[in-house]
């Protein structure tokens, strides 16, 4: 901006990913909300320096450098956070800005303090990094539970989350788990299609932390999964899998067989909504630029 040019945040956008010569996979990351992330910061880059007193804004969604900018662009040095605070202007913003302090619950108390988003981080940010946290917490909680089940409620779980993953049908034996006599290691079946032509072979196991599943357990299953001329089987746990038994799953040649350990097995569920449930649902707005351009 220190050519004194009035640019509109689309120009500055642009102008500022072929300067910093932003690559394709750059530009391509999202932040939660779907909005691109270089794009998001930019348009903060530009608020904050609004609100320094750096820039100056000229219109809607237009923008020159101030005089002031002009002495800071002249300086060399880089403008970054503390830059900014060093403005009575901004540091009154921050201050009203500033989110109230949050209570103390039990969700937040299990959050590691050194994951308190940095002061350098846009609100956008700041948002997207606390609900990450948040979300964390709940993933433990749901791993901590899938611990405390027992062997048979573990292997009764299982079908109804692959059902969630979108795996099987309205069929009335759907989900269905197999006979403890006879099943060849096979926990339970998720039909595919109404008539029961594709199905799906489940592996249920659930071990305490520290006991993983090795190569001879997958490989049990992988025979089984032969007998039955199936095509696709899911191996879940709530401990994780050795690299041998990582390996067999990999090696197979003619099903596939997926391996799903406690972590992310927590994770799915969380995805997919089982065992969860929608605490609280906060709207987040933002300036519609285009719809004020259009005046």
């Amino acid at each position: 901006m220190s050519d004194g040019q009035i640019r509109r945040n689309a120009e500055v956008r642009t102008t500022v990913a072929k300067s910093m010569k932003l690559s394709e996979e750059d530009m391509a990351e999202v932040m939660s909300s779907g909005e691109a992330r270089w794009v998001n910061r930019i348009n903060w880059a530009v608020f904050d320096s609004m609100k320094a007193g750096l820039l100056v804004r000229e219109a809607r969604g237009q923008y020159r450098i101030s005089d002031e900018g002009r002495r800071r662009t002249s300086a060399g040095a880089p403008i970054t956070f503390q830059t900014l605070l060093e403005y009575d202007s901004y540091r009154e913003y921050q201050k009203k800005s500033k989110p109230p302090k949050a209570p103390s619950t039990a969700s937040f108390s299990a959050m590691d303090a050194s994951a308190t988003p940095v002061a350098e981080s846009n609100p956008s940010e700041v948002l997207e990094q606390s609900a990450s946290q948040l979300n964390q917490v709940v993933i433990d909680e749901i791993y901590r539970n899938l611990l405390e089940l027992t062997p048979d409620a573990f292997e009764r779980l299982i079908p109804f989350v692959v059902k969630a993953l979108g795996y099987g049908t309205d069929r009335e034996d759907n989900l269905r788990p197999t006979q403890r006599s006879g099943d060849k290691g096979i926990d339970g079946i998720v039909w595919q299609d109404a008539l029961g032509f594709d199905r799906v072979y489940l592996q249920a196991k659930r071990y305490s932390e520290g006991n993983n599943v090795g190569s001879p357990e997958v490989q049990a299953f992988s025979g089984a999964l032969g007998q039955f001329r199936a095509t696709k089987g899911i191996f879940i746990t709530t401990s994780t899998f050795t690299s041998g038994a990582r390996a067999v799953a990999r090696d197979t040649a003619h099903y596939t067989l997926i391996l799903i350990d406690g972590q992310r097995l927590a994770s799915l569920m969380f995805d997919y909504g089982v065992g969860v449930q929608v605490d609280r649902t906060v709207v987040v707005k933002k300036l519609d630029q285009d719809f004020f351009d259009g005046f």
